[in-house]
């Protein structure tokens, strides 16, 4: 695929696109989808990339969650865990993902990768995944304000994969050292909530 294509969202009288309640962007979302074979969430924990990826199901892609990937080795544990296993974890379900992605583009399907990509290097990683395979993905970058992150995250119960519980100390520190998609990212589209 050439440029990434550009379209005008409606905003909110902030500014704020709120592509959660407001149909018309969620259709346009859907129709920049619809020319991608892989569509990469990208956000803190909080942002929605839940929440479009399941939309994104619908649509025909498959998903693939890293949170699912932890969920099924740690369960409900997972946040009780020392950082060091933790921080193994997270990498064990990166590479989990990256080699599930390759072999779903290599079938044909179309995949939703529901993941945080907080980092430049992760972001990289995909596309070089996804290079491999001759695809160019789609990156959706859910910018949410901090305050919006702790309000949904405080409504977590833990009964799932989706629904991870999340302290007001770590989304602090995840959002602080989240590395925002740069302007040379060009295959990027920036969705505020």
């Amino acid at each position: 695929m050439g440029k990434t294509t550009r379209t005008e969202l409606t905003t909110s009288q902030h500014g704020q696109i709120n592509y959660m309640t407001n149909d018309d962007n969620l259709i346009k979302i859907d129709e920049i989808a619809e020319g991608h074979q892989v569509i990469v969430m990208c956000g803190v924990s909080g942002s929605g990339k839940t929440f479009l990826a399941r939309r994104l199901v619908g649509k025909g892609f498959l998903r693939l969650s890293s949170d699912e990937i932890i969920w099924n080795r740690y369960g409900d544990r997972f946040p009780g865990i020392d950082p060091e296993t933790r921080k193994a974890a997270f990498i064990w379900a990166a590479d989990e993902i990256d080699s599930s992605l390759a072999s779903l583009i290599r079938k044909g399907e179309r995949v939703v990768v529901d993941s945080t990509m907080c980092k430049t290097v992760r972001r990289s990683a995909i596309r070089a995944v996804c290079a491999e395979c001759g695809v160019k993905p789609l990156f959706m970058y859910l910018k949410t304000p901090l305050a919006t992150l702790i309000e949904r995250l405080d409504r977590r119960k833990g009964d799932g994969p989706d629904d991870q519980i999340v302290s007001r100390q770590e989304v602090c520190a995840f959002h602080a050292g989240f590395q925002p998609p740069g302007e040379e990212e060009t295959d990027v589209i920036t969705l505020e909530s």
